[in-house]
């Protein structure tokens, strides 16, 4: 991530002091190619507005729009492209791909009809303008898709041949008698080709016309190839996949030309406090315990694991996975220092060595409840716990489903299902009611067998109990919507604001079938606390679809309004307000979604990560999520990863 970071940093300050179109160009290929799509928006409209409506700064500004999911703005700047130039072959296949994505996303089938129809249209314009492979297959692909199943082939076949043309390879016999003397002369050597894309490209194809053995030759060579890359070789076999679903056929056969390592997620209890009463994982064991949990993550293949860094288990796992070269993300319930003080330093100094090299290490680091996480301000307490286990289980959820892969739970258990809430024992049972069906690794009983101990977290620091005044923390959702352009609203203009806005809001509220636990309205500005992540994706989603492309001006009042959502979840205390009798709840977590709103894009739902792996630890059906990458915060130097939130199929 922090390689994201660094372009992101580059992109939004260097494009400032571009001097040329191409520079700005190139600016916006790194922002975009780095995941940070928002910046790329500002850098291509910063240049169109110096230099004018260049050509390539358009079409970049497009596909970024696309992108983030501002489909009707990515197709309004291709239209005036196809207005001021000829109707060239990227444009075209830039506005396929649009409408390709209309078409997924359609609420209805007559829209997703009419989608596919527009999206053919364009690839088929561009396919005739030079015969590339790339608007070929693509047509294939819609016209699949729209069920014409002859033009799929037809055209799949045109784009074979291109393929192969490309690839130095001549056309294979046809007809029986070409096949019979084809096979009793000597087959020629491969051609090996270094582009990966034309040669999957010629595996899809393949699918297409049913030859399923060279298809699985050719995906087979396209893992070489991009070996590594896994969100494309993810991509090929969707891709593939859907193919053989409109085809009524088969996807099993694609498994065998990907071997796709899977994601694995740990839980495993602490190593033994000196002079612990009833011992659990005494230092004796840890080798045991390495072994174990080498040995399934060989079992697995596991490419990425998710876990916290706690001495112990956790420790014990990401070295393991540092040993086969996975990648080692961390979710820490509190700040580096105080968790090295709540859940390391017990085990000494050796076990704070180990945390600093997997710290140093590990491929991403997410830290929940920086300025604390149970009013405690020495560490995390049960509910910080409980969240970053959940954020951790669902991060890992989110990657397997990101590239479609295996999630592999697996935890070192004593097997005791008593502990204190966020220990082990809570995670494995939360697990198991999610239908993760965890792998355990128990441990050998220790020697001494006595009363079992329920300590699962270190102690807090006695200072920090100095306070008798306490606030109960729970986990909310908090979904913020604003209107764009608000203070645009002229006085005379707010009797029409309260009608044509204020009152569908209140309508969505009240139709939607969420009863937010507590709402306040400021302005243009909403703020509800919802008690379920379900409830809240669909009271955002209803706010802005109500809002959304409506007739301002014909309503009397300015035409650029827009709402933008933002929603979060997190541990905040929740209490009856001693002055207004009402819910109220306070804490970083409310103030973190404040931050975000303003870079939520105009008419779309922007989630925070931690939002998105609580959807993905529920595995909560009927929504889609889409990463955006790493973009700026109101807050300074912070930067948030963000999805978009859309409605699943």
């Amino acid at each position: 991530m922090s390689a994201d970071t660094a372009a992101s940093s580059a992109g939004s300050s260097s494009h400032v002091l571009a001097q040329d179109v191409q520079e700005f160009e190139r600016l916006v290929r790194e922002s975009a190619s780095s995941g940070q799509l928002l910046t790329a928006i500002e850098v291509a409209r910063d240049g169109l507005a110096r230099f004018g409506g260049g050509k390539t700064l358009q079409q970049q500004l497009a596909l970024a729009l696309a992108q983030t999911g501002a489909l009707d703005a990515a197709r309004n700047v291709l239209a005036h492209v196809l207005q001021d130039s000829a109707r060239d072959e990227e444009t075209l296949c830039l506005l396929g791909r649009v409408h390709k994505e209309m078409w997924r996303r359609a609420p209805v089938r007559r829209e997703a009809e009419e989608a596919l129809r527009e999206a053919c249209g364009y690839y088929r314009e561009a396919f005739g303008i030079a015969q590339g492979y790339y608007p070929g297959i693509n047509l294939a692909f819609t016209l699949a898709a729209a069920g014409d199943r002859s033009g799929a082939r037809d055209c799949a076949g045109q784009v074979v041949r291109i393929c192969r043309a490309g690839l130095g390879e001549p056309e294979p016999a046809r007809g029986l008698l070409g096949r019979m003397f084809s096979r009793s002369e000597a087959a020629p050597a491969p051609v090996v080709s270094a582009d990966g894309w034309l040669v999957a490209t010629l595996a899809e194809a393949l699918v297409h016309l049913g030859e399923q053995e060279e298809a699985a030759r050719r995906y087979q060579r396209a893992a070489e190839l991009f070996h590594g890359r896994w969100r494309d070789l993810a991509s090929m076999r969707k891709q593939a996949r859907e193919i053989l679903g409109f085809n009524g056929e088969s996807s099993g056969w694609l498994d065998a030309c990907f071997r796709f390592p899977s994601v694995a997620v740990f839980s495993g209890h602490m190593i033994d406090a000196p002079g612990r009463s009833t011992p659990r994982f005494p230092p004796s064991l840890e080798p045991v315990a390495r072994e174990a949990i080498r040995d399934h993550l060989r079992t697995i293949d596991a490419g990425w694991g998710y876990s916290s860094a706690a001495c112990g288990g956790d420790l014990l796992f990401c070295e393991c996975l540092l040993e086969r070269d996975a990648k080692v993300n961390l979710v820490l319930p509190c700040a580096v220092d105080a968790f090295r003080r709540q859940s390391v330093r017990h085990g000494g100094e050796g076990w704070e060595q180990r945390f600093d090299a997997v710290l140093a290490r590990a491929n991403s680091t997410l830290v929940l409840n920086s300025a604390g996480g149970g009013g405690s301000g020495e560490g995390a307490g049960p509910v910080g716990h409980v969240y970053a286990n959940r954020i951790l289980t669902g991060m890992a959820a989110l990657q397997a489903r990101s590239l479609d892969l295996e999630l592999r739970a697996m935890a070192l258990w004593d097997g005791t299902p008593v502990g204190l809430q966020g220990g082990t024992a809570s995670v494995v049972a939360e697990w198991r009611e999610r239908g993760f069906q965890p792998h355990l690794i128990s441990l050998p009983a220790p020697a001494y067998s006595g009363p079992v101990a329920k300590q699962e977290l270190a102690p807090v620091a006695p200072a920090a109990r100095a306070s008798a005044i306490t606030l109960p923390q729970e986990i909310k959702v908090l979904v913020l919507a604003e209107v764009v352009n608000f203070r645009r609203v002229a006085e005379f203009q707010l009797p029409a604001f309260v009608e044509h806005v204020r009152r569908a809001v209140g309508g969505v509220v009240s139709s939607s079938g969420v009863t937010p636990e507590s709402a306040e309205v400021s302005g243009g500005s909403f703020q509800f606390v919802v008690g379920s992540l379900a409830a809240a994706a669909r009271l955002a989603l209803d706010l802005r679809d109500a809002l959304a492309r409506r007739p301002w001006a014909e309503l009397g009042l300015p035409a650029d309004l827009a709402l933008r959502v933002a929603v979060h979840a997190g541990p905040v205390f929740a209490f009856t307000d001693p002055v207004t009798g009402r819910l109220s709840c306070l804490g970083t977590h409310l103030v973190r979604a404040q931050h975000i709103l303003p870079t939520v894009a105009a008419g779309q739902v922007f989630v925070s990560q931690e939002f998105a792996a609580l959807c993905g630890a529920e595995r909560l059906p009927g929504i889609d999520l889409e990463f955006l990458g790493r973009l700026p915060t109101t807050r300074m130097f912070e930067e948030a990863p963000l999805y978009r939130l859309e409605r699943g199929q």
